[in-house]
């Protein structure tokens, strides 16, 4: 779409929650990269490349260095760490033949259904109504799948953004992305949940990664170590991204090398076939990094 008045264009998605962690399901996003034609929205973000570092409880070296948090840190203290990891059994959604689309399977569980790509056209219903349509589409599009499991759950929404960078910057949704993470005794689980964009025109894609899980005692002897509290975790991870740093060459001053955009409670799977509390970290320049819960081991991703 070209315009004279206009020296740039694009289109981003701008979350309504500080949480997209690479969709929006928190560091765990329930969705796979959809295929390449479904949509002209872009993310921005600086591409870096980061060396993994991993730091151990007892070779910690604290730095001085304060972390800016851009989430309720107070509520992350009161969190309670499940002194338990999860099992996985994969489950496998059939498509209703009646919604259409073309289908896509993978191997770990997701079955995603794609109509085509976005337009660019500023939509007419507001955020409730988008809710309430991808929750009609949801109740019939995948076979086997209790729906009724999303009616006390908060979606997370997300608008499509057009954005016309030109002497003056105009935005308008062209769209929304409505997000249902999976959990486990209110924990989300890494990667897993339902998510739907849709449009004026309707759905336009939507993907299901629904496993089962079941408790079971942590893979690994831990002896006598502690859970990792909030607190304890945000001491791992500034030593972690202080190294990180260095390494790159940024000011440990600008906000760039300190911004923490979001911090989550979540399951996410360490190890062969099990699942493992940790405290998952996005910082505002892109970077991610994971604290194990069980035993303190820090990792960049």
């Amino acid at each position: 779409m070209k315009s004279k008045k206009v020296r740039k264009k694009k289109v981003v998605l701008n979350s309504a929650l500080a949480v997209i962690i690479g969709g929006v399901l928190m560091g765990c996003s329930a969705n796979s990269e959809p295929p390449e034609k479904l949509t002209k929205e872009k993310e921005v973000k600086k591409e870096k490349e980061v060396k993994k570092e991993t730091t151990k409880l007892e070779d910690l070296e604290l730095s001085d260095r304060q972390l800016i948090f851009k989430t309720d840190v107070e509520a992350l203290t009161e969190l309670n760490i499940p002194e338990y990891a999860l099992k996985k059994t994969v489950k496998q959604y059939e498509v209703n033949e009646e919604v259409g689309g073309r289908i896509f399977t993978e191997s770990g569980g997701m079955t995603s259904i794609s109509y085509g790509e976005i337009g660019d056209e500023t939509v007419s219903m507001d955020k409730e109504q988008a809710i309430a349509k991808a929750n009609a589409w949801i109740h019939t599009a995948f076979n086997e799948f209790d729906a009724e499991l999303l009616e006390k759950k908060e979606p997370v929404v997300a608008e499509m953004l057009k954005t016309e960078l030109g002497d003056e910057v105009e935005e308008s949704v062209i769209g929304y992305r409505i997000e249902y993470p999976n959990e486990y005794d209110g924990i989300k689980i890494q990667y897993e949940g339902i998510s739907v964009m849709l449009d004026d025109y309707g759905v336009i894609y939507g993907n299901i990664t629904w496993n089962e899980y079941e408790k079971i005692d942590s893979p690994h002897d831990y002896g006598a170590a502690q859970k990792v509290d909030f607190k304890r975790s945000e001491e791992l991870i500034a030593d972690v991204i202080t190294k990180e740093n260095k390494e790159l060459g940024l000011d440990e001053n600008s906000e760039d090398a300190k911004v923490v955009s979001n911090v989550e409670l979540i399951f996410a799977e360490i190890g062969e076939e099990s699942y493992t509390p940790v405290w998952y970290y996005e910082m505002e320049d892109g970077r991610t990094y994971y604290v194990n819960c069980m035993d303190g081991q820090a990792n960049s991703l």
